[in-house]
């Protein structure tokens, strides 16, 4: 689970950013992915009752789980949410069935990993094959973990920072050991902007490639607030072309920031989506992958926003995902708030 909100080779990173967005650019797979808030309160609603969702479902590719959701004893950020309760609502054997691909976010580099001998990194390592072994074991398949911002625990003193380079090395450690033991599982980095700059950025995929552990995508987790409208728009265009000379798929996270009601939190999401509008003109042009995930967290410390269901009800977290996939996909106009038309 991600917290709420050095300068790299200039250049290395001119060199990526020159590349036409193009070259060796992977054919975008699996677009659209999707990952409720860890406490929602319906999210095991999501497997017991599909059909309030169909719409919805039908565009999504990849649904995304915390690593928390995959751990017993619960912990308290899963809510009612916990293993058992996911194995019990047939949810990662349902996914198999849909035909829909299975993600978990997992803690790589974190300062609880950054141990002076290599007993942290293993503890990384093990944590995410059991994670793996757990869903499996639950009849589910794991194509992707989501790192989730190692550079940015690793600016801290303990993990060898500010310097990038001791991350780079602790993440290639971390993707040589679940490689080893689950091969065909795909390694991708979620990172943090405007935490990181986009040249930081550019320099973290070269870090990594010289490291044999290039990510299976980037996934940016920005605070466009923060950023602003013109930077969000130059750095993700800047970033997109740099992934595609990585030879990575490129993703933006599209999120809410606010966990006090579902309207609030769209306003955000609906805020970020416009500016991928804004930015990538067309839908091939769009992010190679677009997440709809939320760990919006309300005033009193629950993660409970958006509701999920139903997807005809405005701001609902699968409403939201159906309209966003329209508004993205080139639908003239602002995104309405209603995926479905009311029956």
């Amino acid at each position: 689970m991600r917290r709420l909100r050095p300068l790299a080779a200039a250049l290395v990173a001119a060199v990526l950013f020159a590349l036409p967005a193009r070259t060796r650019s992977a054919s975008p797979t699996d677009r659209i992915w999707f990952c409720p808030g860890p406490g929602t309160l319906d999210y095991l609603s999501l497997f017991e009752n599909p059909d309030q969702w169909r719409n919805a479902r039908a565009v999504m590719s990849v649904f995304k789980f915390y690593q928390q959701h995959t751990r017993m004893p619960p912990e308290p950020i899963v809510g009612p949410n916990n293993y058992d309760a996911l194995v019990r609502a047939g949810a990662f054997r349902m996914l198999q069935s849909w035909g829909k691909k299975t993600a978990i976010e997992v803690a790589a580099v974190k300062e609880y990993y950054c141990t002076p001998d290599g007993s942290g990194m293993a503890a990384a390592v093990t944590a995410s094959i059991q994670s793996i072994h757990a869903v499996e074991n639950a009849g589910g398949s794991v194509t992707y973990l989501a790192m989730d911002e190692p550079f940015v625990s690793g600016r801290l003193a303990v993990c060898g920072g500010p310097a990038l380079e001791p991350t780079a090395d602790r993440v290639a450690t971390y993707v040589a050991g679940v490689r080893a033991a689950f091969p065909n599982v795909r390694i991708g980095l979620i990172e943090a902007y405007p935490f990181s700059t986009a040249d930081a950025l550019a320099r973290v995929l070269v870090l990594l490639k010289d490291r044999n552990a290039t990510p299976a995508f980037l996934h940016m987790d920005v605070d466009w607030h923060l950023a602003g409208s013109d930077a969000f728009v130059r750095d993700m265009a800047k970033l997109k072309s740099a992934s595609a000379g990585a030879g990575i798929p490129f993703g933006i996270i599209i999120t809410g920031y606010n966990g006090d009601s579902d309207s609030l939190y769209a306003k955000d999401a609906y805020g970020i989506s416009e500016l991928v509008v804004r930015t990538f003109s067309s839908w091939t042009a769009m992010p190679d992958q677009l997440v709809l995930q939320s760990w919006a967290v309300s005033s009193s410390g629950l993660l409970v926003t958006p509701s999920n269901l139903p997807e005809g009800t405005r701001y609902t977290h699968t409403n939201m995902l159906a309209d966003i996939y329209r508004r993205l996909r080139g639908a003239n106009g602002p995104a309405t708030g209603v995926a479905v038309p009311k029956r």
